[in-house]
């Protein structure tokens, strides 16, 4: 594919397997659609969207009969492409294409996909050049101001993990939520749960959790202090609710590691 061109596409219910000798972007638009690639997956719906590599196989599965995407498919080679790689200073296949990637468009960005789907009506055969190019412009532009405004450590399917771990352990007294989480590494709560649970294996909540108990048992075993204070120290209201907590974690009361501890 020499030219690079939006269109729509109606998955509905169908569901099969392909990839392509140029890039995508892929755009939730109506209904939910789930992508899958080698070592990612994620759901597609009103505002979401897959960044596809050339050549990058994946599955996917159309989820109701109204399922349909805004799709923009990307010739690297296209002229007005090289242009905005050069306006943008960004070289596409080592950015927004280096591997497959599931983001969620800004709000202010939302309104543009009606304008979309409605310069790209299913009952038109042909799209004019024109429209094309302007939405394909209107798309990539999206995509690289977003690119632009997101920390490089955490693009890329990548989390900082030390950074996370030192937000968290500021406020093991007063857990922070995966909304605060997400707005402090700078990712919308959507893109960094899909990205937590591909890295971790558990859910930003169960991770919290783990870090408030190895401070707890740090605490209990390292220092005199009582257990309501470590209860406190690690955001519990009380000795009780913490005891189920830290036994459902290692399995033993916090009483009980305490008594076997060498004396401090």
């Amino acid at each position: 594919m020499n030219g690079s061109q939006a269109r729509r596409n109606l998955i509905a219910l169908q569901r099969g397997e392909h990839c392509h000798d140029y890039a995508q972007v892929l755009i939730g638009w109506r209904g939910r659609m789930d992508c899958e690639f080698n070592d990612s997956s994620g759901r597609l719906t009103n505002g979401t969207a897959a960044l596809v590599p050339a050549s990058a196989s994946h599955l996917y599965a159309g989820l109701s009969e109204e399922s349909e995407l805004l799709v923009i498919d990307v010739s690297l080679n296209d002229p007005y492409i090289r242009a905005l790689e050069q306006a943008c200073e960004l070289k596409f296949s080592e950015t927004l294409f280096q591997r497959p990637e599931f983001i969620t468009l800004d709000a202010a960005a939302m309104p543009l996909l009606d304008f979309a789907a409605g310069q790209l009506r299913c009952d038109l055969e042909r799209v004019s050049t024109l429209v094309s190019c302007q939405l394909v412009s209107l798309f990539m532009t999206q995509m690289v101001q977003l690119y632009s405004s997101v920390p490089q450590l955490s693009w890329g399917s990548r989390l900082a993990t030390a950074e996370l771990n030192q937000l968290i352990d500021r406020r093991l007294a007063e857990p922070p939520c995966n909304g605060e989480l997400a707005a402090a590494l700078n990712l919308s709560e959507s893109h960094f749960n899909f990205l937590f649970q591909r890295k971790f294996a558990m859910t930003p909540q169960q991770y919290v959790m783990s870090r408030r108990m190895q401070r707890a048992q740090f605490l209990l075993l390292n220092s005199a202090m009582s257990l309501a204070a470590v209860a406190d120290e690690v955001g519990f209201a009380d000795a009780s609710s913490f005891s189920r907590a830290y036994k459902s974690c290692f399995k033993q009361t916090p009483g009980s590691v305490r008594s076997a501890r060498r004396p401090v």
